[in-house]
This record gives structure tokens, C-alpha cells and sequence, in this order.
């Protein structure tokens, strides 16, 4: 075995032995991943105790709608803690021009203002906002551009669910690990 095999072998051990030990010491600290989902399927009561109230418009119904299959997937009867209150607003605009002066593409923006109370409790726990932007195709066909439209509003009312979910569900494992 030559010295430079010699020294690749030694990098790849230390290399593998650090990152055995850098495993360890998450798996130990109680680090979980935000985005990952859970392969028990575990239930959280505290997201289920989420009552999402009605937002305006078929993209807030789609919002609302996708909440709160995120927020109680099965449908479990709980008591109801926490309000949420989403306020959407959304603009499109040409996005891509065409030679004659047309729009080929327009693009979406979707922003989202939510606030989370917690029954009994003055003010909010939890607020912020959220914002996505989707773009679409502008065809010769009105109709494919009314369809191409529709699955924009779906995509960002998706993802601003997405990012909600997150945050509350951030907040609750905050809450739960204590100050």
C-alpha cells in the first residue's frame, strides 16, 4: 500500500468516526427534524386543538380547507384552544412578454397574515406572514389560461398552508420544551 493510499484511508476514517460522533450527539441532545414527517403517524392534540376560521375566496377556502386536514389529519373530535385567522391578499401581473406587446406568463403573489389566539387568553400567542409566489402559462386559449390560473391560486394556497403548519407547530414544540 502506497503513503498516499495510506493517508485517503486514514481521511476516510477519521471522517466516518467524526461523523458517527456527530450523530450521536444530536441523536442525544434531542434535535428532530422540523420538516421531517413522522413515520409512526403520531397524533399532536395540540395542532388538532386548532379551530382555523373561514377565509374569504376559493384560494382561502383551499387554505382553509388544507389546514385543517394538516392540523387534525383524522378528524379526531378535541377541545377546540386555539384560533387561527388568516387574511390573504394576492396580485398577479405579466410576468413574460410576447414580440406583439402580450403576456405569456403572469405570475402570482400570494401573501397571508395569521394570527393564533389561544382561547381565554388576550391577544395573540402566535403571528406573522407568509408569502409565495406561482406563475402560469398565458395561452391562446382562454380557457387554459383559466385552468392554468386555477392551479396557480391551488399551488400557493398549498404552500402557505405548508408554511403555517410549520410555524405553529414549531411554536408548540416550543412550548413544550419550556424556556
Amino acid at each position: 500500500m502506497s503513503w498516499a493510499e495510506r493517508a485517503c484511508a486514514r481521511i476516510s476514517a477519521i471522517f466516518a468516526g467524526a461523523l458517527l460522533l456527530a450523530c450521536c450527539a444530536l441523536a442525544g441532545c434531542g434535535f428532530h427534524p422540523v420538516y421531517a414527517t413522522s413515520g409512526s403517524g403520531e397524533f399532536d392534540q395540540r395542532l388538532a386543538s386548532v379551530t382555523i376560521t373561514p377565509i374569504a375566496e376559493r384560494m382561502g377556502q383551499i387554505l382553509a380547507n388544507t389546514l385543517r386536514d394538516n392540523f387534525n389529519p383524522t378528524g379526531a373530535k378535541v377541545e377546540q384552544r386555539y384560533v387561527l385567522t388568516v387574511v390573504l391578499q394576492s396580485s398577479s401581473g405579466d410576468y413574460a412578454i410576447r414580440k406583439d406587446g402580450t403576456a405569456s406568463r403572469e405570475l402570482l403573489n400570494v401573501s397571508g397574515n395569521f394570527s393564533m389566539i389561544e382561547l381565554g387568553k388576550s391577544g395573540p400567542v402566535l403571528y406573522g406572514t407568509v408569502r409565495t409566489n406561482s406563475s402560469y402559462d398565458v395561452g391562446e386559449n382562454p380557457y387554459s389560461t383559466i385552468v392554468a390560473n386555477s392551479d396557480a391560486q391551488t399551488r400557493a394556497a398549498q404552500q402557505i398552508a405548508e408554511d403555517i403548519h410549520t410555524r405553529v407547530a414549531l411554536y408548540f414544540r416550543r412550548q413544550k420544551a419550556g424556556p
